[in-house]
């Protein structure tokens, strides 16, 4: 009898002790999960802005080396902008840390080359803006950022339809200013150009069915702006039809073309950070 009273206190302390330590491996888990979560939206919130710098530099630099001078400074600028930006990824550790060091020595070569192809300028921006979606798609795919919640569901339309779609973009804005700032184009221009308009249309068209789709049942997608962003997306295809795909000499100025796509991609990250503002408070 006189064990039971001994052993009893004893069991309800071992218990006692598991549970806290239990409570304790759970409270760090969760603790370094939370971590992990704000420093993956760090690092997305950091590729949306490199993702559209990358895309304006390359923009701008075809437009440049396509004759058009007025735009150096415009490139100048947004060259200083990134250098910004990289000095920033450099801080980032993690699994994510080789494909960065990639990213920022790619950005390096293309920041010091003086190449007038512009063939192969297009070439070196598409790749590495294809390398920084890829990236962005890892991060955002590592870990739930969503944490279960319903109304964060349309994230995965984000990462891939939305960002394809202001790529698609990006590369038309490219191509596009080029053609303006000739005054001229060819044959192979037009059907790339045509290619890129299907591809936008295509890529912009689902990820609005998918997010108005979403918006029926959670009214926080209301925040989206999503019919202004489609009519603005719509407007820039009007431009793309009207201006390059109908002739071989487009008389639109490269700055007013430029202009139009910047409004497009503009609304299309701005879904991107609209995204990426629900995400900040569950960090």
């Amino acid at each position: 009898m006189n064990n039971i009273h001994y052993v009893l206190p004893l069991l309800f302390t071992i218990l006692m002790v598991l549970a806290l330590l239990f409570y304790g491996l759970h409270w760090r888990l969760q603790q370094k999960k939370r971590l992990h979560i704000q420093l993956n939206i760090r690092q997305l919130t950091l590729l949306r802005v490199l993702i559209a710098e990358f895309q304006r530099h390359r923009g701008l630099s075809n437009a440049v080396l396509c004759g058009d001078t007025s735009m150096s400074q415009d490139l100048a600028n947004t060259r200083q902008s990134l250098d910004q930006h990289i000095r920033a990824a450099q801080e980032f550790d993690g699994t994510h840390r080789n494909a960065w060091n990639s990213l920022i020595d790619h950005w390096s070569r293309m920041r010091e080359g003086r190449s007038s192809d512009r063939a192969n300028n297009l070439i070196q921006h598409h790749l590495i803006i294809r390398n920084s979606i890829f990236l962005m798609e890892d991060v955002a795919s590592e870990i739930d950022l969503t944490k279960g919640l319903p109304e964060l569901g349309y994230l995965p339309c984000i990462w891939r339809e939305v960002i394809q779609a202001a790529e698609w973009a990006g590369q038309a804005r490219a191509l596009g200013t080029g053609m303006a700032a000739a005054g001229q184009s060819s044959v192979e221009q037009r059907v790339r150009m045509h290619f890129l308009y299907q591809k936008i249309e295509l890529l912009a068209g689902k990820a609005f069915a998918t997010l108005q789709h979403h918006a029926i049942e959670h009214p926080q997608m209301n925040e989206f702006r999503l019919q202004h962003c489609e009519q603005v997306v719509a407007d820039f295809l009007s431009c793309i039809k009207q201006e390059l795909l109908g002739s071989e000499l487009p008389v639109i100025a490269a700055k007013t073309y430029f202009q139009h796509a910047t409004q497009a991609i503009d609304e299309l990250l701005a879904l991107v950070d609209t995204a990426l503002g629900q995400l900040h408070p569950r960090g």
